[in-house]
């Protein structure tokens, strides 16, 4: 993933450059609906244990013993939280200062998602009661633990601990009889779609225990040079990729994929197929530690998602990726600091692309003023049409907290046609 830091300058594409129309074409048939279940074979495999970081295993510092009390033992604050599949729980640690991860947080999120998102709205009820609901009680046990640091303690005491562990106790109790009366699947098995609330929340956890212990590792990069380093946030990507119309049964590449974020968003989010290539290599070891944990995420949640493929090295040499190219719909490309060069290399490898593939980018491939002439006639980005320019704000990219521009480009070799009539 290669950006910078700094202000992004935007610059509008002229109102007199002449816009080519697309020929028309025959709409293929409709996409089958996503299914959001794994299959069967899938269940069978998600039962029982199998390698995840648990968030009571993203302490700072490992420790045998409890700063509650001396006589406290790691158990003693320590709850498992149950998720809709039927596999194993997840362990938080609850003391306080400890954890890189909002334990307590994080629960009364995961429970407030599942309620919304796998429960219909009687289903829901004994979780969402106001008063007495098993979120309720969770939310109290919170509020009563957030006072108790407000006051000055340091550690939280054991009764207040044994509330919200009570608490998810009974939250547990409750997901696991809809489990066996097959009721979250059967609900899922009517979804097609995931919001993106929910998607927002498994890649944070993904990337909280995957890449925030050891984020210092992409922070060793080179200014002014192709490989500076710069996430687009799950806000723009969702912006994207949903204005690219992806679709399940579909190819997404992420060219310089970074930790992978984009690559493990557009399966999640979408469905769909997924690549991604980067030849850095702190930020490959961090994505094939957020593939690992990607995959047990989605198996705590029960939710199939698109198959992801991350490749290491240089995309311009990469043969699996140029083979996938050629197959790809949507291809970002995040080039933000690129130079001119790997720019104009990226546009002759372009040339591959089947007709209608759509590539995002955070710099044009094709000139503001650029019209094609008879001299120009054989110049690779004839084959290239602009289809929109779009801006981005807040909450976007993590380099910058101001606007910039993205665009939307279209491989369309009949426009050097259409342009000489």
């Amino acid at each position: 993933m290669n950006l910078f830091g700094g202000k992004t300058g935007i610059k509008r594409r002229p109102a007199n450059v002449r816009v080519v129309s697309a020929p028309v074409v025959t709409k293929a048939p409709a996409p089958l609906p996503r299914n959001l279940v794994s299959s069967r074979e899938q269940e069978r495999h998600n039962r029982g244990k199998f390698a995840m970081i648990h968030a009571a295993d993203t302490t700072a510092v490992p420790r045998k013993t409890s700063t509650i009390s001396e006589s406290a033992t790691i158990d003693d604050i320590t709850v498992k939280l149950r998720y809709p599949s039927a596999s194993q729980r997840e362990r938080y640690d609850l003391e306080f200062g400890k954890d890189r991860i909002d334990s307590v947080q994080e629960i009364i999120d995961i429970a407030k998602t599942v309620a919304d998102f796998y429960l219909t709205d009687e289903q829901a009820k004994p979780f969402l009661e106001p008063n007495s609901g098993y979120i309720r009680q969770l939310e109290k046990a919170r509020n009563n633990l957030a006072n108790n640091k407000k006051r000055g303690e340091i550690t939280p005491r054991p009764v207040l601990l044994n509330d919200f562990k009570a608490a998810v106790d009974q939250y547990n109790a409750a997901l696991q009889k809809l489990r066996l009366d097959k009721v979250l699947e059967q609900n899922l098995d009517d979804k097609h779609h995931l919001p993106f609330n929910m998607v927002k929340l498994i890649l944070n956890q993904v990337y909280e225990r995957a890449v925030s212990p050891k984020v210092d590792l992409l922070r060793q990069y080179e200014n002014g040079g192709d490989n500076v380093y710069g996430e687009l946030l799950p806000k723009l990507v969702n912006q994207v990729l949903t204005e690219t119309n992806l679709k399940s049964d579909q190819v997404f590449v992420d060219l310089g994929s970074g930790v992978g974020n984009v690559a493990l968003q557009a399966a999640l989010e979408f469905g769909c197929e997924s690549w991604g290539c980067e030849m850095m290599e702190n930020a490959c070891t961090l994505a094939d530690a957020q593939k690992r944990e990607f995959s047990a995420r989605c198996r705590l949640w029960g939710i199939a998602t698109g198959k992801v493929h991350l490749e290491k090295g240089d995309f311009l040499e990469n043969q699996r990726i140029h083979a996938t190219m050629k197959r790809a719909d949507v291809i970002l490309v995040n080039n933000q600091a690129f130079t001119s060069q790997l720019n104009q290399a990226l546009v002759n490898l372009f040339l591959d692309l089947k007709d209608g593939c759509k590539i995002i980018s955070l710099k044009p491939f094709v000139p503001a003023y650029h019209v094609i002439t008879d001299r120009n006639d054989n110049d690779p980005v004839n084959n290239l049409r602009v289809t929109k320019e779009g801006e981005y704000y807040s909450d976007s990219v993590s380099w910058t907290g101001e606007r910039g521009i993205y665009f939307i480009t279209e491989k369309d070799a009949t426009r050097r046609h259409l342009a000489r009539e």
